[in-house]
């Protein structure tokens, strides 16, 4: 049942990081949508590697906080910490008008970040 759970989380994730590839290959460039799809990802992603340690991950979209879990129950986190940090602000603001000011290179970096974040985590759940 755990592994269930576990994979669906990931699965989740990648839907999230699908979405956001899917946004950045077709214009015009919705640039706020891809920052959230993949702080979203990655929100996913962490809380299915708490659920693999056996922890309840919290009610927060904050990936530092999630981030500095995963770092209580493994080794490595360290190591993705700055790309939590960078999609953090991405969970709310940018689904209102007004809120973040967000251009075509953030999306690219929040891609790229996201990959390495989901990538980080698929390495460590086996």
């Amino acid at each position: 049942m755990g592994d269930m759970i576990v994979d669906e989380w990931l699965r989740y994730a990648d839907n999230d990081l699908r979405v956001a590839h899917i946004l950045s290959d077709h214009p015009p460039l919705q640039v706020e949508i891809i920052c959230y799809h993949c702080q979203q990802a990655s929100e996913k992603a962490l809380k299915a590697f708490l659920l693999f340690s056996g922890c309840e991950p919290p009610k927060t979209h904050s990936l530092e906080s999630l981030v500095r879990l995963c770092g209580e129950v493994a080794d490595g986190f360290d190591d993705i910490v700055a790309d939590c940090e960078y999609l953090n602000p991405y969970s709310v603001t940018p689904r209102y008008p007004f809120g973040l000011e967000i251009v075509g290179e953030d999306a690219a970096a929040a891609v790229q970040r996201c990959e390495r974040i989901i990538g980080f985590i698929r390495n460590r759940i086996v």
